[in-house]
């Protein structure tokens, strides 16, 4: 394989030289700073810190390839990510740490043993390919390099003065020159190529030149596949010809090589021995006798290359095509298509080597990958259609998917905030918060991978899914408002007593409040005194805050409140009814309340020891009012001091008649009218 490294500062023209020598020669380019983007692509996918050389871990299992100027990494394309701004931000990081520089050179070297290619970078000749058959040190003044950036980001829209531009490139090279590992130099065995005042054919040519001139030197192969060649016909059999190139190499093209060859034609009647022929190298073979270089011509193949035209079409439009698998081998397999053979190699396939040998005679979805009318190649991979599928599929799926739908999935993997649910082809994120209308501390205690679950579609954004368990399930707090209404009634456990009151259960997420006001209506009876935990009482709901998603209850409300309309004031008159009689006194009816006549406020007259000796149970009695307080439910009552009213009453009425009867005038009075008469006379 030849291998030409081109070294040489920024902006002096490599990679637009290796480009076009890559065209011209037939060999692969192998821009080594896309392989640093692509190890860039995949750390910044797998979120490492790019800065820590231990995260990149990763390099061992990765695989990289150009196809046609295409990059593969882990058998997928990923030319055009690699060429992202997120990319560009960030590929300087890993491309100055050790382990990602020395992977890549091995790896740089393994693509260059598989191709003839060209390489260009800053370390291409004295690190990369040290026994690179040719090595340029492509150079140029800072003004010409400066002039050249400066017109290339013209053309980009960006507009740098000159000045900067070359203050940019000074200390690019400083840099480049300076670094610890693999620093920019010229390789003592590269020729170096001032392009100041050189146009970019002449840089070509020059270059061109010099790899024929080494290739003659180096080996016979001075030509490529797919390169034209002038020979000379030394022998003309019935089904081909025999000719010499250069006078030393020995070619032979065979009649179906032939463009204008009709079958039965006798090639001795149309070719001669001595005479010129011009055709294209189509494969480079072994003499069986002397192992000598044999080139097979054709003058078909730009024929033959026409017809890749439409796997370019094909590739360009990263179309699926079906292909007939026709031979297999531990490299991969031939396939055909439109009558044209593709390549699949082993590694774009997945599938283990025993099982590829089952694909004979099967059709087989393919991607183009790689074309190449020099050589005739045409190489395609079944990973990437059916990742390709996949996507569609995938595609497909998301967009049949609605904001509240309902579906069937199943747990596939568990985080420390949520779990991932396959919808089928698409997944979602079922987040810890959507499980359940109670916090969720532990994921792992709700679901777990293969669990079949129902969530519903809350939210689609971008290409993101959330999904939800408890939209499903209504609110503890709705189950709570339709079981319970303002104003029922019910028997209610007391799940704990507190400071304000008892929490009566409602419901197993929700209880109630019954405050301590709210009890009884008497104030000497205390809730504490009367209730402890998993006691039955009587509630009534008072109010339903929706807002705070409280509950208030009252137990007095459910009570009828018999003193609300008892007004008394102490020494009012009533009627009572004696209901009970003990030793301290009696119990007494008054309306709808009791109160208490004590034995001793039975009489004023008579010594008693129990009421019911001058009161007998269903007596009705008047008495006074003692005392009166409905906010304690009490009432004291006294036959006595009405009895002593009474007496009072009587005296004072008597003794208001005896003012009436006796003579208002005083002895005095009389005495004074008496003089007043005698005076009168």
């Amino acid at each position: 394989m030849y291998k030409i490294a081109i070294d040489g500062p920024a902006g002096s023209g490599k990679s637009t030289i290796s480009k076009i020598l890559a065209s011209k020669l037939g060999f692969e380019y192998i821009d080594t700073g896309a392989m640093y983007r692509a190890i860039t692509l995949k750390a910044l996918a797998m979120k490492i810190n790019l800065e820590d050389e231990e995260a990149y871990t990763f390099l061992k299992d990765t695989s990289l390839d150009i196809q046609n100027g295409r990059y593969i990494m882990d058998g997928v394309d990923v030319s055009e990510e690699i060429r992202s701004v997120m990319v560009t931000n960030n590929v300087s990081t890993p491309s100055k740490l050790a382990c990602v520089r020395s992977f890549l050179v091995d790896y740089q070297r393994k693509i260059s043993n598989m191709h003839n290619c060209i390489v260009d970078g800053r370390d291409i000749g004295t690190i990369v390919l040290p026994d690179a058959f040719l090595k340029i040190y492509l150079d140029a003044t800072i003004l010409c390099r400066a002039t050249r950036r400066r017109l290339e980001r013209l053309a980009s829209g960006v507009d740098l003065s000159l000045e900067d531009t070359i203050k940019e490139i000074e200390v690019r090279d400083w840099k480049d020159s300076t670094r610890k590992i693999s620093p920019l130099r010229c390789a003592e065995d590269a020729v170096v190529i001032d392009s100041t005042n050189l146009s970019i054919d002449e840089v070509v040519d020059q270059i061109i030149k010099l790899v024929n001139e080494r290739s003659k030197k180096m080996s016979k192969h001075t030509y490529n596949e797919g390169q034209a060649v002038k020979a000379r016909v030394i022998n003309v059999k019935r089904e081909s010809i025999e000719l010499i190139i250069d006078d030393d190499t020995n070619a032979v093209i065979y009649a179906n090589d032939l463009k204008n060859y009709q079958e039965g034609q006798k090639l001795y009647d149309i070719y001669h021995e001595g005479e010129e022929f011009e055709g294209f190298v189509k494969q480079i073979t072994k003499d069986n006798k002397t192992g000598a270089d044999r080139y097979i011509l054709s003058t078909k193949l730009e024929d033959e290359k026409a017809k890749l035209s439409l796997f370019e079409d094909l590739k360009a439009q990263d179309e699926i095509i079906k292909a007939k698998v026709v031979k297999v081998t531990k490299a991969g397999a031939d396939l055909e298509y439109e009558g044209v053979k593709l390549f699949l190699p082993a590694k774009f396939i997945d599938l283990k080597p025993e099982a590829l040998y089952t694909l004979k005679g099967q059709m087989l979805d393919v991607i183009v990958v790689y074309v190449n009318k020099d050589h005739l190649q045409v190489t395609v991979s079944n990973i990437m259609a059916m990742k390709k599928q996949h996507r569609l599929a995938k595609e497909a799926a998301f967009k049949a998917l609605e904001v509240g739908m309902v579906k069937d999935g199943e747990v596939v993997n568990v985080l420390p905030y949520g779990a991932i649910v396959s919808l089928g082809e698409v997944s979602g994120l079922l987040h810890q918060s959507e499980m359940d209308h109670k916090l969720v501390r532990n994921v792992n205690k709700v679901v777990k991978v293969g669990d079949k679950v129902t969530v519903k579609i809350i939210d689609i954004k971008d290409d993101k899914i959330a999904l939800s368990m408890k939209a499903l399930v209504k609110h503890p707090w709705e189950v709570l408002k339709e079981k319970y209404h303002v104003g029922d009634v019910f028997e209610g456990v007391v799940s704990k007593i507190i400071a304000a009151g008892a929490l009566i259960k409602l419901t197993d997420d929700y209880a109630g409040l019954l405050p301590n006001s709210e009890y009884s209506w008497f104030s000497n009876v205390t809730l504490a005194n009367e209730l402890k935990e998993n006691d039955l009482v009587t509630v009534k709901v008072k109010a339903i805050d929706d807002e705070k998603k409280r509950v208030s209850l009252s137990h007095k409300e459910t009570l009828e409140n018999t003193w609300a309309d008892i007004s008394l004031r102490r020494g009012d008159r009533i009627s009572v009814i004696v209901s009970e009689i003990n030793e301290k006194g009696a119990l007494v009816n008054y309306k709808n309340v009791q109160g208490f006549l004590p034995v001793s406020e039975v009489s004023a007259t008579k010594r008693i020891s129990k009421v019911d000796e001058v009161f007998p149970v269903g007596t009705t009695v008047e008495v006074m009012v003692k005392e009166c307080d409905p906010s304690v439910a009490k009432l004291r009552v006294s036959a006595k001091a009405l009895e002593l009213a009474k007496e009072r009453d009587t005296f004072d009425k008597y003794f208001a008649e005896q003012e009436k009867e006796m003579p208002s005038s005083t002895i005095g009075d009389l005495i004074g009218d008496f003089k007043l008469k005698d005076s009168d006379k």
